[in-house]
């Protein structure tokens, strides 16, 4: 399960299925957008429009954002998070759930801002220009939920599953 299929373009298909850990990777990457939902100060969710970005230590991965969104505010009170990604014809949904944490170390930014080959989608940073007038989010997968309405299809990768491909703990 090491190997992350070749996503071609903005999609992925339910034949890749047979690795669903390797097209999560695949998906984290930052040429797919996801949706990210978060639970706001009424306990109720919200979503938007994200684009993640992952290094070789998957189940973690990450994304910007300006440090006085909303989102960063509800995660430090609910860190629980759902990521929905999907293909164009929706033949295959993958929710990544797990917990986030805002990240603001200088290491963490600088190492995220360098991998991010594609920065026209930081919309916040053409409105604020303090420095470094962005945070990183964080998210680390605890389960996998797999859905192909298409072939009434339905599964989760286990916690358990996951912890195989967790790495080492960073060093922070």
């Amino acid at each position: 399960m090491n190997n992350a299929p070749t996503l071609e373009n903005d999609s992925f298909d339910i034949e890749d299925s047979d690795d669903i850990i390797g097209v999560a990777k695949g998906l984290v990457d930052g040429r797919h957008f996801g949706v990210l939902s978060t639970i706001n100060q009424d306990g109720k969710p919200e979503v938007r429009w994200m684009s993640t970005l992952s290094f070789d230590d998957f189940p973690r991965f990450y994304t910007l954002t300006h440090p006085h969104s909303r989102k960063v505010e509800q995660i430090k009170h609910h860190p629980s998070v759902n990521w929905m990604f999907s293909n164009h014809n929706l033949s295959l949904i993958l929710n990544l759930i797990g917990r986030a944490r805002v990240l603001t170390d200088t290491p963490t930014l600088k190492r995220v801002w360098q991998k991010i080959e594609d920065k026209s989608h930081a919309y916040f940073l053409k409105q604020y220009a303090k420095a470094p007038g962005f945070v990183v989010i964080e998210t680390t997968v605890e389960v996998i939920e797999c859905t192909s309405p298409c072939n009434a299809l339905h599964f989760t990768v286990s916690p358990e599953l996951l912890a195989h491909a967790h790495p080492s703990p960073p060093n922070a």
